[in-house]
């Protein structure tokens, strides 16, 4: 795995920002999956009066910076 995601040459630190990036970003499409299976409804993912596809698209945006922050001057 380490070898897909070319991390051998980072820091412990960096390493931990990619995967956690990764991390949200199947969190999110599991999410998104399970809303489109039935299990969850949209609307349980609303926080504060934002809309459940929001905070569904604020995760995988979160992981994407933390990748990108975990990959950032390689």
């Amino acid at each position: 795995m380490i070898k897909f995601f070319h991390t051998g040459n980072l820091s412990p630190a960096k390493k931990a920002s990619v995967y956690s990036g990764f991390g949200f970003l199947i969190l999110s499409i599991c999410l998104a999956a399970s809303i489109v299976l039935n299990i969850f409804e949209l609307e349980s993912f609303a926080i504060l009066g934002h809309s459940g596809v929001r905070t569904l698209a604020g995760i995988a945006v979160v992981g994407c910076l933390l990748a990108a922050i975990g990959f950032f001057d390689e």
